[in-house]
């Protein structure tokens, strides 16, 4: 594999800093780490509480590896020292003790209860039932689907979404009149995640090209990680491009075009998404993305068409390196000014009370 290929997959898989063990601890000090029962499931979780708590913020990370809610430590103890209450909890798939061996338990509205009932049995949610959200990837993904179903309107203080802008927006750009070329050649690789037993498809390209030598070395596992894209689409939370020209990641997974269409379950025409967010106005959303993303590419039109359906859009685009995990971006000072911008999302809501 070519040094620009390995680079690419880097990216695509999220990691910190290397990608075949994942660097995010199980824990950090001055964090409280315990297992919460929600949904009849335990989810590893972390989290703090100040004494005099001003609000809950609610950490959701995505396909971002082992351990991934490590990636929301140095961000929790920020605003523990701010007086917000954190939690940032292993998901669906991600957690060893919520972990179902079935492609239908990923379906997106399962992962927004697991949010709700995760909150609800932490003991921090104050009696408002309103909370903050801070999610990466599909973590924000499924955030943005709470939206479109209707309670997250009513429970949301803020949102700061990393790395996906507006769902309506990107989902847009993959499929329509409005599509942007673009972006529907860097998101052909979703359409290798979402086939049917995806690690073994092919000649298990997607397990050992992805899985094995750069993820996870148990197919198992990265299998469950991969089932929340096609939870993703068989919810309406997200489409699918029609199948074209192959972008830098699904170039790196190897299956050929015509190889993808004899084995794809989903119209070569592409999937749109029927469950829509629409207009935003009752919380104030930072959306954060890096230039050097190759699968949910930044750019400011999707700014600018985010802005059109939020009214109160926050926004910062990261220089290169950064990329898709934009936490884990190599700058320092760039993260230093996400974690500000997170922070002030945040604290808007409550310099207006």
């Amino acid at each position: 594999m070519s040094k620009s290929s390995l680079e690419v997959l880097v990216l695509f898989l999220c990691s910190c800093t290397v990608v075949a063990n994942p660097t995010y601890p199980p824990c950090a000090d001055g964090l409280m780490c315990r297992p919460i029962f929600a949904n009849e499931m335990l989810f590893d979780c972390a989290l703090i509480q100040p004494e005099k708590s001003t609000a809950l913020v609610y950490m959701m990370h995505g396909h971002d590896g082992d351990l991934s809610k490590g990636m929301f430590f140095d961000l929790m103890l920020k605003l523990g020292d701010q007086g917000f209450s954190c939690l940032a909890c292993d998901q669906r798939g991600y957690s060893p003790s919520a972990a179902p061996e079935n492609p239908q338990a990923y379906h997106y509205d399962i992962l927004v209860d697991d949010m709700y009932k995760i909150i609800n049995s932490s003991g921090l949610l104050p009696e408002s039932g309103k909370f903050h959200v801070v999610a990466h990837d599909q973590g924000a993904r499924v955030a943005w689907h709470a939206l479109g179903l209707g309670e997250a309107r009513q429970r949301y203080l803020s949102f700061s979404s990393l790395s996906i802008p507006h769902s309506d927006v990107f989902t847009n750009a993959l499929i329509g009149s409005n599509a942007d070329a673009d972006q529907q050649q860097h998101a052909q690789y979703l359409r290798m995640l979402v086939l049917p037993n995806s690690t073994s498809a092919y000649n298990n390209a997607i397990r050992d090209n992805v899985c094995t030598k750069y993820f996870v070395e148990n197919a198992t596992v990265c299998q469950r990680h991969l089932w929340w894209y096609s939870g993703a689409v068989t919810s309406g939370a997200l489409g699918l491009p029609p199948l074209g020209p192959y972008g830098p990641i699904a170039t790196t997974i190897g299956i050929p075009p015509d190889a993808l269409a004899n084995l794809t379950q989903y119209p070569l025409s592409g999937v749109p998404q029927y469950v829509m967010v629409g207009y935003i106005y009752e919380f104030p959303v930072l959306y954060a993305c890096g230039v050097s993303d190759t699968a949910d590419v930044c750019k400011t039109l999707f700014r600018d068409e985010s802005a059109k359906r939020i009214s109160s859009l926050q926004y910062l685009q990261m220089a290169a390196p950064c990329g898709h995990n934009v936490l884990g971006c190599s700058d320092a000072n760039q993260v230093a000014q996400l974690h500000e911008d997170i922070i002030d999302n945040i604290m808007s809501v409550h310099t207006k009370e």
